[in-house]
């Protein structure tokens, strides 16, 4: 099994599933049981104050946070990714710069620090036993190194190609190989 938690998977031209085309997903876990994932690079297409209002919280105008669509699987849910200068009793650490927390408290001072970027995550991905390695050896998805400044520096469009120049790949030359292979 590919160890792809934590990284980055990126969805290859050939995956065509509204769900996950283009994508990139931030894995959080990866074992013989499954895996589970955070897509984030789509915004969140609902209203953003009535998310507000059904989690009863203020969303200041002046935060570094944004809420995303994490995934298709319990889209009511939602995950905070964050950097580790700020942790939490739940919050995972994923790498150096990337950390994870589900807990109200950690949204509650999340929202209140204008300081500290963060994306509230609607939803995840999952992937049962064996079903991610099947999807990676049909070519369904490169793996790259998992980054801070990919999640919380710049806009969510433009994050597909930037997480690819990381592997010195263009989308143009991933398209055309993948046309070449089928």
């Amino acid at each position: 099994m590919a160890a792809t938690a934590p990284g980055f998977l990126i969805a290859m031209p050939s995956l065509r599933d509204p769900n996950f085309a283009e994508s990139v997903v931030l894995m959080l876990e990866h074992t013989t049981d499954g895996a589970v994932g955070l897509v984030i690079n789509r915004p969140f297409p609902g209203d953003t104050a009535l998310v507000c209002q059904g989690l009863g919280i203020s969303w200041p105008k002046r935060t570094l946070g944004e809420i995303r669509y994490g995934g298709p699987v319990r889209t009511q849910a939602g995950c905070i990714v964050h950097p580790p200068s700020v942790m939490f009793a739940d919050s995972q650490l994923l790498t150096r710069g990337i950390a994870v927390s589900t807990s109200r408290d950690a949204l509650d001072t999340l929202v209140a620090n204008v300081e500290c970027p963060f994306r509230l995550m609607l939803g995840y991905a999952g992937w049962g036993p064996g079903q991610l390695e099947r999807e990676m050896k049909e070519g369904s998805w490169l793996l790259a190194p998992a980054a801070d400044k990919v999640i919380f520096e710049g806009p969510v469009n433009g994050m597909y190609d930037k997480v690819l120049g990381t592997l010195g790949v263009r989308r143009e030359e991933l398209a055309m190989a993948t046309t070449a292979i089928q």
